[in-house]
C-alpha cells in the first residue's frame, strides 16, 4: 500500500488493563500540512466525538474513525500520562521511547538520530498544535503516519484509455513491452459484437444460464408466463460481446497474483535520483533513447506515464529500478494480462416509437450472474430505456471454471488468503464497468449501433447512461461511477460519464461489512479462525459437515460453548484481520471513494432492506443474545446508512409501516437478487409493483 488505512481502527497496545474512562482526554490527532520529510506545519486537530471517538478493551488502546481520514494525507497521533490503567495508576512509556524522547542525550547519526527526530518532531508539532495544552513531557507514545491514495488506479487507467482515444496514442503504443507481456490484442480493447437477437422468452426460453447461475426451470418458466400474460412482444434481447482488458491472472495463479504495475514507481524513481547528479545523468540518457523528453518528465513526471508505461530503467549500477511493481498512486496502472471477449445481454423495446430515454447499465450482486436482470429488465424497458449487463469477474459465464467460479465458492472472489487478490477482484471488476462504459460510447461515436437494437439510443456524450447496482454491484458502482465521473478533459468525459447512479443494498467499509454481515460473518470468522492459531483448526473436525447449512455458525457457536475465553479470541482475531483486510481495501472502498462522488454532485438513489441479514444496515458491534454484528468491533462506517451518510443523501421515511412495506417492495422488485430475496416470492409481488408503476 502506499499508506495506512483511512478508515480502519487504530489499535495501540499496552501492558495491564486500561481505565476506560480516561482513554479519550489522552489522545490527541493532528493533521499536518506536510510530509515529515518537508516542512509540516498543524493544519487541524481532530475533535473527539465528531472526528474520532476511544475505547479499550484490556490492554488495547482503540481510535474509532467517526469519518474517514482524509487520503493521501499526513498525520500525526499522541498518547498523554493522563491515560489510567485499572488501578488508576498513570501508564508509563517504552523505555526505548523514553530515551528518544530525552534532551539529555542526542544522537548525531545512525537509524537513532533519524528515530529521535522523528519522535520529538511529533511532539514538537502536538504540543504546537494543541497550543501548548499537550506538552511534550506528558507524552508517552506518539506516531506519525501518511494515508493511502483511493481510487488512483480506477482513475489513472480509465486516463490511459482515454488517451488511447487521441492521435498521438493506440492502446498497444501505452500498454507496450513489459506491461503487456502476454502480447495481449490490446488494440481490439472497446470492440463489440451484436449477436443472437429475439423476443425476450424465446431468448429466455433458451439460455440456459438461467438455470445454471440464478435459479430453477419452474422460476424460469413462471417468468416467461409473467412477460407473456403482462407485456407479450415488447422486449427484445441480444446477445454480444465487449472486448475488456484482464489485468489478472487465469492460470495457476488466478488466486495469489494481484495487480502489477506496469510501470516503474515514480517514487522509487525520484527518491533515487534526487540530490545524485550521477543517476539523474544516467536516467536521463534513457529517457532520451526512449524518446521521452528529460525536461519534461522531471518537471512533471505523471504527466509522461503514458509513455514510461512496460519500460524498463536501470540504476548505474546495472540494478533495476522497482522489481516489485506494487500497484501505488505512484505506480497506479497495472499490467494487461489478457483482453477478454465478455458476454453482455442487452434489453431494448421492440418496437420504439422514437429514441430511447436512455440506457441503464446493471452489475449483479455477489455469487449471482448478469441473468438475473431477467427478473426487472423489462420494467426498465417498458419506461423506454435500454438495459445491458455483464458478468463480474469470476461470476457465472466468466468463472474460471466450476471450481473456480463465485457462484460454486464465494471465496473465489471474495479471497480471504491473500487480501491484495481480494481487492484486484473488485478494482477489476471496476475497470470492467468503466471499460464497458467507454466501449459504448466509442462504438456509437465510430457508427457501430447504427445496425443493432441500439440504433435509436440518443448520443451518449449528451445523455450519459445510469448505473444501477445490487449489493456487490453497488459497492462496486460507487467507486465505478466516482472515478468515471470525475474530470479528465471535456472530450474524454463524454466517453466516461454516468448521468445518475443507484445503488441498492449497498454499503461501504467492506471487511467490517463482511464480518458484520448474519449472511457472510460467520463465513469470513469461520475462515479467518481456521488460520490464527487459536485452536478453532483442530476443533473444527468434530463439530459439523463442511457445506451444511449454517455449519460455520454452528461450529463457531460450539467453540465458544467449550471456553468462554474463546469468543474474546475470535473477536480480537477479527479486530486483526478487519484492520489488515480494510487496509488493503481503502483504496477501493465505496464509503472512501463516496468523497469524490458527493463532490462531483452526481445525482444518487440508494436503498436498502430493512436489517438486512446481507449487507447490513449498520453494524454496531456485538449485541447481547443476538447474533447481529457478533464477531466485530462497533464499526460506525460500515453498512449501508453510514455511506447513505457519507453521500449527504436525504433519508426518505415514512410515518405508515404499509407504506413503507409498499414503498420497500418497489425498490426490491427492480433489482430482484437471491442473495436478498426469493426470486419466486419477488415475482409474486408483481402486482404490487405495477400499482406502484403505476402510481
Amino acid at each position: 500500500m502506499d499508506g495506512w488505512s483511512t478508515t480502519a481502527n487504530l489499535t495501540i497496545p499496552f501492558d495491564g488493563v486500561l481505565d476506560a474512562t480516561t482513554a479519550a482526554a489522552s489522545v490527541t490527532i493532528i493533521k499536518l500540512t506536510d510530509k515529515l520529510t518537508g516542512t509540516p506545519l498543524p493544519e487541524k486537530t481532530l475533535t473527539y466525538g465528531m472526528d474520532y471517538v476511544v475505547s479499550t478493551s484490556g490492554g488495547n488502546l482503540i481510535i474509532t474513525p467517526l469519518i474517514d481520514f482524509e487520503a493521501s494525507s499526513e498525520y500525526i497521533i499522541a498518547v498523554t500520562n493522563s491515560l489510567k490503567d485499572s488501578t488508576s495508576a498513570s501508564v508509563g512509556m517504552s523505555q526505548s521511547y523514553a530515551s528518544l524522547k530525552s534532551t539529555s542525550r542526542i544522537y548525531e547519526s545512525g537509524s537513532l538520530a533519524s528515530a529521535q527526530q522523528l519522535v520529538q518532531g511529533v511532539e514538537t508539532l502536538i504540543q504546537a498544535g494543541t497550543g501548548g495544552a499537550v506538552p511534550a513531557q506528558d507524552i508517552v507514545y506518539s506516531a506519525w503516519f501518511t494515508t493511502q491514495s483511493v481510487g488512483e488506479t480506477l482513475y489513472a487507467t480509465k486516463a490511459m484509455l482515454a488517451q488511447a482515444q487521441s492521435d498521438e496514442y493506440t492502446y498497444s503504443t501505452i500498454w507496450k513491452e513489459g506491461a503487456n507481456p502476454n502480447n495481449a490484442a490490446v488494440d481490439t480493447i472497446g470492440q463489440m459484437t451484436f449477436g443472437d437477437s429475439d423476443d425476450f422468452a424465446v431468448i429466455l426460453a433458451a439460455d440456459d444460464n438461467f438455470t445454471k447461475y440464478i435459479s430453477n426451470e419452474t422460476v424460469r418458466s413462471f417468468v416467461i408466463s409473467q412477460y407473456t400474460s403482462a407485456t407479450p412482444g415488447t422486449v427484445t434481447v441480444t446477445k454480444g460481446t465487449v472486448n475488456l482488458p484482464y489485468y489478472l491472472e487465469t492460470g495457476a495463479d488466478w488466486s495469489t497474483q494481484p495487480f502489477e504495475s506496469g510501470s516503474t514507481s515514480l517514487a522509487i524513481v525520484t527518491n533515487t535520483i534526487t540530490d545524485n547528479e550521477a543517476e539523474q545523468s544516467h536516467f536521463a540518457e534513457q529517457l532520451i533513447s526512449y524518446n521521452i523528453d528529460p525536461n519534461e518528465f522531471f518537471a512533471d513526471p505523471a504527466s509522461k506515464l503514458q509513455d514510461i508505461l512496460g519500460l524498463i530503467f536501470t540504476k548505474v549500477d546495472g540494478s533495476r529500478y522497482d522489481t516489485d511493481r506494487i500497484i501505488t498512486q505512484y505506480s497506479p496502472v497495472p499490467v494487461v494480462k489478457s483482453v477478454e471477449a465478455v458476454n453482455f445481454l442487452l434489453y431494448t423495446p421492440t418496437n420504439p416509437t422514437g429514441a430511447l430515454d436512455g440506457l441503464v447499465i446493471y452489475q449483479h450482486g455477489i455469487t449471482s450472474a448478469k441473468e438475473n436482470s431477467y427478473f426487472f429488465a423489462n420494467n426498465l424497458v417498458a419506461n423506454n430505456y435500454a438495459v445491458i449487463a455483464i458478468d463480474a469477474p469470476i461470476h457465472g459465464e466468466r468463472s474460471l471454471d466450476d471450481q473456480r467460479s463465485a457462484n460454486t465458492n464465494v471465496l473465489a472472489y471474495m479471497n480471504l488468503s491473500v487480501l491484495p487478490v481480494a481487492r484486484d477482484n473488485i478494482r477489476q471488476s471496476m475497470l470492467d464497468l468503466i471499460t464497458l462504459r467507454m466501449a459504448l460510447g466509442t462504438t456509437q461515436a465510430a457508427g457501430g449501433l447504427t445496425t443493432t437494437s441500439l440504433a435509436v439510443l440518443p448520443s451518449l456524450a449528451t445523455t450519459p447512461p445510469s448505473f444501477i447496482g445490487h449489493s456487490l454491484g453497488g459497492i462496486l458502482g460507487v467507486p465505478t461511477v466516482a472515478q468515471a465521473n470525475r474530470t479528465l478533459n471535456s472530450a474524454a468525459d463524454a466517453f466516461f460519464s454516468f448521468k445518475n447512479a443507484s445503488f441498492v443494498n449497498a454499503g461501504g467499509q467492506i471487511s467490517n461489512l463482511l464480518l458484520g454481515s448474519e449472511s457472510f460473518g460467520p463465513v469470513v470468522t469461520h475462515n479467518v479462525a481456521l488460520a490464527a492459531g487459536i485452536g478453532y483448526d483442530s476443533f473444527v473436525a468434530g463439530c459439523g459437515t463442511p457445506g451444511e447449512t449454517d455449519y460455520e455458525k454452528n461450529c463457531l457457536e460450539a467453540f465458544e460453548a467449550e471456553d468462554p475465553s474463546n469468543y474474546s479470541k475470535l473477536l480480537s482475531t477479527n479486530a486483526q484481520f478487519g484492520f489488515a483486510a480494510q487496509t488493503v481495501l481503502d483504496t477501493a472502498d465505496p464509503y472512501t471513494n463516496a468523497t469524490v462522488l458527493k463532490d462531483i454532485a452526481t445525482p444518487v438513489y440508494m436503498g436498502q432492506v430493512l436489517s438486512d441479514d446481507t449487507v447490513p444496515n449498520n453494524v454496531p458491534g456485538p449485541m447481547p443474545g443476538t447474533t447481529v454484528s457478533k464477531y466485530v468491533l462497533p464499526s460506525p462506517l460500515a453498512g449501508t446508512e453510514p455511506l447513505a451518510a457519507k453521500l449527504g443523501l436525504t433519508d426518505i421515511t415514512a410515518s405508515s409501516g404499509l407504506v413503507q412495506k409498499r414503498l420497500h417492495s418497489c425498490a426490491l422488485m427492480m433489482l430482484v437478487n437471491t442473495q436478498h430475496l426469493c426470486p419466486l416470492k419477488a415475482l409474486q409481488m408483481q402486482p404490487i409493483m405495477r400499482k406502484c408503476r403505476s402510481k
